[in-house]
C-alpha cells in the first residue's frame, strides 16, 4: 500500500468517526451516488460484471441507510423509508431487466436527497443533543408503570399501532454497530 493511499484511508476513517450523524447520512449517500454514476459508465463502456458490482455497492448502502432507519411511527419516517425502499427495489429491477437507462430516475432522487442532507448539514453543523435521561423515549415496557401512575386501566388504554414496517413502533430493534460498507471505489 502506498503512503498516499494510507493517508487518504485514514483521513477518510478519521472523517467517518468524528462525523455527526447528519454528516454520515450525506457520505453514505454520496457514496451511492458515485457507484451510481460508475455502474452507468461501466454499462456504457460494455462492462457488465464491473457495472454490476458498482450497482450492488449502490445498492448496499441504500439497504444500509434503511436498516439505520428506527421505525417511530411517524409519517417522515414513512415518506424517507419509502423513498429508499424505492430506490432499492429498483436498483434490483434495473438490474434484473437489464435497463441502465432507469438509472437516471435513481439518480434524480439520490441527488435531491443530497441537496436536502447538504442544507441540513449547513443549517445544523453539529451532532444534535442526545434526550436526558427524562427526555428519553417511553417504551412499551415503561407501559405498565405509566399507567399506574396515571391510574389508567388497562382495557382503557390505547393500543399502540404497529408501522407500516412490520415493527412494533415502540420497540428498538437495531442496536448498531459496523455497517460493512466500504465507500472505496
Amino acid at each position: 500500500m502506498s503512503f498516499h493511499s494510507e493517508s487518504t484511508d485514514g483521513y477518510l476513517e478519521t472523517e467517518v468517526l468524528t462525523a455527526t450523524p447528519q454528516k454520515l447520512q450525506l457520505m453514505m449517500i454520496n457514496g451511492a451516488i458515485r457507484f451510481a454514476y460508475q455502474a452507468q459508465q461501466l454499462h456504457e463502456q460494455k462492462e457488465p460484471e464491473e457495472a454490476w458490482d458498482r450497482l450492488a455497492r449502490c445498492r448496499e448502502i441504500i439497504a444500509q441507510i434503511l436498516c439505520n432507519m428506527k421505525p417511530d411511527g411517524s409519517e417522515l419516517l414513512r415518506r424517507v423509508a419509502g423513498i429508499y425502499l424505492f430506490l432499492f427495489q429498483e436498483l434490483s429491477d434495473l438490474h434484473a431487466a437489464n435497463d441502465y437507462s432507469r438509472l437516471e430516475g435513481v439518480l434524480r432522487v439520490l441527488n435531491e436527497e443530497r441537496e436536502t442532507w447538504e442544507e441540513l448539514c449547513r443549517i445544523m453543523p453539529d451532532a444534535p443533543e442526545r434526550p436526558s435521561e427524562a427526555e428519553r423515549e417511553i417504551t412499551s415496557s415503561d407501559a405498565e408503570e405509566i399507567m399506574s401512575s396515571l391510574d389508567v386501566k388497562e382495557e382503557d388504554a390505547p393500543t399502540r399501532p404497529q408501522s407500516s414496517y412490520g415493527y412494533d413502533s415502540g420497540s428498538d430493534y437495531y442496536s448498531g454497530g459496523g455497517s460493512g460498507i466500504s465507500f472505496d471505489a
